[in-house]
């Protein structure tokens, strides 16, 4: 274990979303890391705050890192570590290029899936700053439940036009036999949504996040559609709970899916009729999905995060200091 260097300096801070952000997953994911930190000095602080002086700090997004480069120059005693998901230059308006040398002045870049490692080597980040850590959901959580022949298929995520809503709509509407579950929010801002919730197979839910375990449950197989992930986390959540994957070819969809063993991956642009092919295969794989997903439970991806922020293996039963948000 570390200890403190002096009172007021912790050994880790989390840099989370601001503020004007509740709700972003990126918090969620801090916390549970932080949570099993075991005997460290923890803090978060938002996005925008003053910086803590610390050994080590998690920024949980890039542009949080890139915000903060004089601020950590100027206060830090330790390491910076950056968490990232996948690259979106035209939203945060930074070619890539430019965003891989900020990077390449961290003590390293923890990426969410392979894929996104080996694009920013490529642009030009060193190798020994890169690591991984695919997502994680809680085993305790999510639990396994039998699938059914008439189990609904399930889609779960926030509305954004890199989801695919046109290519959700057409897949609901060329199954008429099978029941779909849309799980998430934002989506009465889809254009199409009217068209989309008329259809008579078709339901949509916003819920709170501690009763997605049950509409998981009712669902026999998963379909993530989007066009650009570092996860989903979702998609753990759906493996957990024993329902078949279809996914499409981001993220970390072909860090944790075998095609054909433990779900099906299919490439984009996506051809709905070829999905759909998919999620009727899926309807008659017999794997224990939810065994193959048991090892993205947060307690091992907590320790695969301290180790690449060079942290002594946290135990798999002790919590963290309380932490000061």
């Amino acid at each position: 274990m570390l200890a403190p260097t002096s009172a007021t300096q912790a050994d880790v801070v989390f840099v989370t979303p601001p503020k004007s952000a509740p709700g972003w997953i990126l918090e969620a994911i801090c916390r549970e890391i932080g949570s099993r930190l075991p005997g460290l000095d923890i803090r978060y602080c938002h996005h925008g705050e003053a910086l803590p002086q610390a050994s080590r700090y998690f920024f949980s997004h890039y542009m949080f890192y890139v915000g903060s480069l004089s601020k950590v120059r100027t206060v830090r005693r330790g390491q910076s570590f950056v968490f990232a998901t996948h690259l979106e230059a035209d939203k945060h308006g930074i070619p890539n290029e430019s965003l891989a040398r900020l990077l390449d002045s961290s003590d390293g870049v923890i990426c969410m899936n392979e894929v996104l490692r080996a694009e920013l080597q490529r642009l030009g980040v060193a190798p020994h700053r890169l690591g991984v850590a695919v997502g994680a959901a809680s085993i305790q959580t999510y639990r396994p439940h039998v699938r059914q022949p008439d189990g609904k298929v399930g889609f779960c995520s926030a509305y954004y036009a890199r989801k695919s809503p046109d290519l959700v709509l057409e897949i609901v509407k060329k199954l008429p036999h099978r029941q779909f579950l849309l799980l998430g929010k934002g989506w009465r801002d889809y254009p199409r949504f009217d068209e989309l919730e008329r259809q008579p197979n078709f339901s949509y839910v916003e819920a709170p996040y501690t009763e997605y375990p049950g509409y998981y449950a009712q669902m026999s197989v998963f379909v993530s559609a989007s066009q650009l992930e570092g996860g989903p986390i979702p998609l753990l959540e759906a493996m957990m709970s024993n329902a078949v994957p279809v996914a499409s070819r981001t993220g970390f969809a072909p860090d944790v899916i075998r095609h054909g063993h433990n779900g099906f991956i299919f490439d984009l642009p996506a051809d709905a009729n070829e999905v759909c092919s998919l999620i009727e295969q899926a309807y008659g794989l017999d794997t224990d999905v939810a065994a193959t997903a048991a090892g993205y439970d947060w307690v091992p991806y907590a320790a695969r995060i301290a180790a690449l922020m060079g942290i002594p293996a946290p135990s798999t039963t002790t919590q963290g200091r309380a932490a000061t948000a």
